[in-house]
């Protein structure tokens, strides 16, 4: 037979084996059941961290994908914008050819209309 003494009254009593290996039980179980919920506590922390640490690394990795994305828009779009000064600059030069030589012809033109003028003029004064 075993002595217990009780934790709240203090009181000594006495039990048979079978008493003692369920209180044994009890207070294992009870232990158990702690230790259980302490691990099982810890193992839903680590699942929470796992699940933060997956997310940060996805929503890391989307961030890039989007820098990315941004850099070669940007690229094209100062692409776009260099061809179009290009063409711009293509158009004007073309033109300012084009003016220059219908300048050219006017200019020639109003020379021969003053030479014709002039001849008229030499003609008329010689007959």
């Amino acid at each position: 037979m075993h002595e217990i003494i009780c934790p709240h009254c203090s009181k000594a009593f006495k039990i048979d084996e079978a008493g003692y290996a369920d209180i044994l039980k009890q207070v294992r179980d009870g232990a158990f059941e702690q230790q259980l919920h302490e691990r099982l506590e810890l193992a839903e922390q680590d699942k929470r961290n796992a699940v933060e640490l997956a997310q940060a690394k996805v929503a890391g990795e989307m961030q890039k994908s989007a820098v990315a994305k941004d850099s070669e828009i940007q690229e094209l779009k100062a692409r776009l914008d260099a061809a179009e000064v290009a063409r711009k600059l293509a158009i004007t030069e073309a033109l300012r050819a084009v003016q220059k030589e219908r300048d050219a012809l006017a200019n020639e033109l109003a020379q021969a209309k003053r030479d014709r003028i002039a001849a008229a003029e030499l003609a008329e004064a010689i007959q």
